[in-house]
């Protein structure tokens, strides 16, 4: 494994505290900076904890990883204008405000207009996953502009093993969710910039901005109980997003709102 992504898509992300921890991501963490072990996990089973060890997990990539890609960020030329063109907002004293997810994000500007901190406007420090997304999306600066016409995943070049993983670690737990959490998603819903919402016979669709050029179009079935058809969700995506972001930041983007959706439904 590279990262404590991968650990992280082991979990049973139900934030049980079992292990000590708060949620499975500072489990994840705390695993990769070796101040807890595996096995604090009750949920690992015998294989997990056999394989994850035989792997090597290390820490120190996700660090330089995030250094790295923002060192990068910080040197983009007159951000300003791509701030602009990405759907940001301009705030006094030159900070600019990223709406993403069901969060709001300043970013620092300098006396040369490079982009400089970044961190949630409530205060708080961003997840490094979050914070890396970010830059990338600033790093890509999407050229063409979306179409408006939205395909699934399979669509795009050499999707396939990144389609299994939107699946299984995105589209399955938010059909879970939608069909325990119905009478209570639209509160949930509220944090996020939603749009396009429809309601019909057997399911239900709508738009959710992730960042102000990263548009998901969720769309779920109920299933039938009678016909032995489980519930089924599936996320689409611009035509054009792979200007705006790659394969694996898009399968993060729904991984991240999936999460980010079940704690508001708690």
């Amino acid at each position: 494994m590279q990262s404590y992504l991968d650990l992280l898509k082991v979990l049973p992300k139900t934030n049980c505290g079992k292990c000590g921890e708060a949620t499975c991501l500072l489990f994840s963490l705390k695993v990769f900076a070796k101040k807890l072990p595996l096995e604090a996990c009750p949920y690992l089973t015998s294989k997990d904890l056999l394989e994850l060890k035989s792997e090597g997990l290390t820490f120190n990539q996700l660090l330089e990883n995030l250094k790295s890609i923002r060192e990068r960020f910080r040197e983009i030329l007159n951000f300003p204008e791509r701030a602009e063109a990405l759907g940001c907002s301009l705030l006094e004293g030159g900070k600019f405000l990223l709406a993403y997810q069901d969060l709001n994000v300043l970013i620092e500007t300098d006396h040369e207009n490079r982009p400089g901190n970044i961190w949630e406007l409530s205060g708080k420090t961003l997840d490094p996953r979050d914070e890396i997304l970010i830059y990338n999306y600033f790093l890509f600066n999407g050229k063409r502009p979306l179409t408006g016409d939205f395909v699934g995943l399979e669509s795009f070049p050499h999707s396939i093993s990144k389609v299994k993983t939107l699946k299984i670690y995105a589209e399955d737990p938010l059909a879970d969710l939608f069909s325990q959490v119905e009478k209570s998603l639209d509160k949930a819903l509220e944090g996020f910039r939603v749009t396009e919402r429809e309601t019909y016979k057997g399911g239900f669709s709508f738009c959710v901005n992730v960042l102000p050029k990263v548009t998901l179009k969720v769309v779920y079935w109920e299933g039938s109980e009678e016909e032995g058809l489980s519930p089924e969700c599936k996320v689409l995506f611009d035509r054009n997003i792979l200007d705006y972001l790659d394969l694996e930041c898009l399968v993060f983007c729904v991984e991240r709102f999936a999460e980010r959706l079940r704690e508001r439904c708690k």
